[in-house]
């Protein structure tokens, strides 16, 4: 055994196996940190942590062009779990108000949330009014309440939920803070009876606009849509006077163009009939659709939008062409208008940013020649508690 730990011991006997891509890696670190400390002290630390700075601030701008990038810090409401069953029998259908997460504190203060759920089945043929669950004072509210409404099994087909998470004020002043809008026409309560998910919670809908907007298109080869505003009737007003100045804005996501027609004063029955030109190949009608936003122009107070049609491109034939009315309705969170407003908003403020730091020349990095900015920039369904009708 002595002998043994003898040659255990023995540095002659022991093979040291060389890493010889750790060690050249290890030599590069090494070579970089010589590097980076003659540029301190070159340069000194101050101008050190000001191209820093600079690089960072770049960084961030850039990020805000990266297209996967579509969500707004503050635009998103949170969600609610609910879930559905409809008897068929008695005609009835429930609804189970679960619970919420992720609610966005619009409060300063960052309070505690005191929220109830209000829900409403549209159309409401029985006049059964909305439902309410109790008031839970928590930033993650669970409520476990069943809802009950009368409903023919026929008309189904055209009822929706409206579901609304209420934030309640002792002043009265109840503020919404998300909302959620549920075609029951989706759901084939014959195969599968109950139906649970969680759904976004959007900004509050206008369900008051019903209007209806005239419109045609007309395609000219080789890359030419025409686009024409009729008209418009029956718009919903917003003013004291019952009236309106509508006018319309059209555009078409994922180009430069954007029209807009003359403005119609005092009516809610105005006619354009202006038409406008999109520079745009047949090859691209797949990706791309068009969007009519009727406004109202207030002078003295900020616009008013009277609704929205979106027409897809992919169903239109260049061959006919297009010509009819269409429902105007708050598409506000619709998914493709959510995309084009939060982009917008985001190139917006870059070039607000941009702007800013070239009128104070700042970061000093964009004003530098190309060599020297390339040494600063890096590389149980019924469990609830009660049920309500």
């Amino acid at each position: 055994m002595g002998a043994s730990n003898s040659r255990s011991n023995d540095p002659e006997s022991i093979k040291v196996h060389q890493n010889l891509n750790k060690i050249r890696h290890l030599t590069d670190i090494l070579t970089l940190k010589s590097e980076h400390q003659k540029q301190i002290l070159q340069r000194g630390w101050d101008k050190h942590e000001e191209n820093m700075q600079n690089a960072q601030i770049l960084k961030g701008m850039f990020k805000k062009l990266d297209p996967t990038v579509m969500h707004v810090p503050g635009e998103d409401r949170g969600e609610i779990e609910l879930s559905f069953k409809y008897d068929f029998a008695k005609e009835t259908l429930m609804i189970k108000v679960i619970k919420c997460r992720d609610l966005r504190n619009t409060d300063l203060r960052s309070k505690m949330f005191e929220t109830f759920v209000r829900l409403q089945v549209m159309p409401d043929h029985r006049s059964q009014g909305p439902g309410m669950t109790k008031i839970v004072r928590t930033n993650t509210p669970r409520y476990d309440e069943i809802f009950t409404y009368k409903i023919d099994g026929a008309d189904l087909g055209e009822a929706r939920l409206i579901a609304q998470v209420v934030d309640h004020s002792l002043g009265g002043l109840d503020e919404i803070l998300g909302e959620t809008i549920i075609d029951l026409k989706n759901f084939n309560f014959q195969n599968d009876p109950v139906h649970s998910a969680w759904y976004s919670l959007n900004a509050e809908t206008d369900l008051s606009i019903k209007s209806q907007l005239q419109v045609s298109m007309a395609f000219q080869t080789p890359n030419t849509l025409l686009v024409t505003v009729h008209g418009a009737n029956n718009l919903s007003p917003r003013d004291e006077d019952g009236l309106a100045d509508p006018f319309v804005k059209i555009s078409i996501p994922g180009t430069h163009t954007l029209h807009q027609t003359k403005v119609c004063e005092k009516t809610l029955d105005p006619t354009w009939i202006e038409t406008f030109e999109f520079e745009m190949y047949e090859e691209e009608f797949e990706n791309r659709y068009v969007v009519f936003h009727v406004i109202d122009k207030d002078t003295s107070t900020c616009n008013d939008s009277l609704g929205q049609v979106v027409i897809n491109l992919k169903d239109f034939n260049p061959e006919t062409g297009l010509n009819g009315s269409f429902p105007l309705g708050d598409l506000k969170n619709m998914k493709h208008l959510r995309s084009q407003m939060h982009t917008n908003k985001m190139a917006q403020e870059f070039k607000e940013a941009l702007l800013a730091h070239s009128l104070a020349r700042a970061p000093h990095a964009i004003f530098k020649s190309h060599s020297e900015c390339d040494s600063v920039l890096p590389k149980g369904w019924f469990s609830g508690s009660d049920t309500h009708h």
